[in-house]
């Protein structure tokens, strides 16, 4: 006997009946790939569960309110949406929208149509803030976050204290925070 193989939009639909066993088959199918994408926005394997299991518990708590025939671009973007939650946490909101910078100068390695679109638009965007920096601050900011290079290097190269670059970087995240915020909400559909 071959056995049928059911479909997230099936399950979603016996998820939104309650049935527990259709969400644990959910969370089975796509806890990895959920889990791999923010791990690889946050660096942190820990926030990253974290994250992942405030979805999957905001996923079930709405569970009839959901309309949306992709679960898994549904649950993509909650995750994403978690995660712009705590760039607004103070305790993680510095190196969080460091590393989320370096990541979207990196080349993505995804398959997913849609991703690899807000990857280029959010990269867009970010060059056009970054463009918009003072010149001093642009060039730190760049030689930091573009080349690599640390925050002495980049003292020594410009001919400027080790503190005023780091002013330079810390003005040039803010900077990029304020302004991305609302591009990564719009980007992602999230309001």
């Amino acid at each position: 006997m071959i056995k049928k193989i059911v479909t997230n939009k099936e399950l979603m639909e016996r998820v939104k009946r309650s049935d527990y066993k259709a969400y644990k088959l959910l969370y089975e199918r796509l806890w990895e790939s959920l889990y791999i994408k923010a791990f690889s926005m946050l660096g942190d394997k820990d926030l990253a569960k974290d994250i992942i299991q405030n979805v999957w518990i905001s996923f079930w708590e709405r569970r009839l309110e959901i309309k949306n025939d992709n679960i898994e671009g549904y649950l993509m973007n909650a995750v994403r949406f978690k995660i712009y939650n705590e760039f607004r946490n103070l305790k993680y909101q510095h190196n969080l929208m460091q590393e989320f910078v370096y990541q979207l100068k990196s080349t993505p390695v995804t398959n997913n149509v849609e991703d690899l679109i807000n990857f280029n638009a959010t990269k867009k965007q970010i060059d056009v803030i970054v463009n918009r920096l003072p010149k001093r601050c642009k060039e730190v900011f760049e030689l930091s976050r573009y080349e690599g290079m640390r925050n002495n290097e980049i003292a020594k190269k410009l001919n400027i204290s080790q503190r005023t670059v780091e002013t330079h970087i810390s003005n040039a995240l803010k900077i990029l925070k304020s302004n991305l915020a609302l591009s990564l909400l719009l980007l992602f559909d999230l309001i």
